[in-house]
């Protein structure tokens, strides 16, 4: 999967109690089209993911799949500090029709050496191996930070779906 263009991360709607307003992702989805976006990112840092529940996860990411109905990819992220709840966001989003998948490390207890990190990013792929695998680095959010070159080519040698990465640190 070679993605190309502008793809935005976004937002989960929400009403002003707290609870998801998915309503409006229609609305969103067709706005992002007329903008000529090439594709979309689901539950993300900027889409509050690692502050929803798994339910609220899912609910947000069909809701953005559905609306998109297949026009420009979707990649939904499901990183967890479950890896066992990253899978169930992983396999889910393959059911739901997602075009790929993302993933930040678990990070309150951090991961220590680059091998666990490639580790990590494995057994959250290996839920999906049919589907893209992106590992989402954001450092500044998980604490989790290593050469991402070394993680290119363990990875590339571990993981058969990985494809890239979302690169989200300040050290350019």
């Amino acid at each position: 999967m070679k993605l190309k263009g502008l793809i935005p991360a976004v937002f989960t709607p929400m009403k002003e109690n707290g609870s998801l307003n998915l309503d409006k992702v229609d609305a969103v989805v067709e706005h992002l089209l007329f903008d000529k976006v090439s594709g979309i990112y689901v539950c993300g840092s900027t889409g509050e993911g690692s502050s929803l529940s798994v339910e609220e996860r899912m609910a947000t990411a069909l809701a953005y799949v559905s609306a998109v109905n297949k026009r420009i990819p979707v990649i939904v992220h499901v990183g967890h500090n479950s890896l066992v709840e990253a899978r169930n966001l992983a396999t889910h989003a393959q059911k739901i029709g997602a075009d790929a998948i993302a993933a930040v490390p678990p990070s309150y207890f951090k991961i220590n050496s680059i091998e666990k990190l490639v580790d990590c990013a494995a057994e959250v792929a290996s839920a999906v191996p049919e589907m893209p695998f992106y590992y989402y680095n954001i450092p500044s959010l998980t604490g989790v930070e290593f050469d991402m070159v070394e993680f290119i080519q363990l990875g590339a040698k571990r993981i058969p779906n990985f494809v890239g990465i979302k690169y989200s640190s300040q050290n350019v």
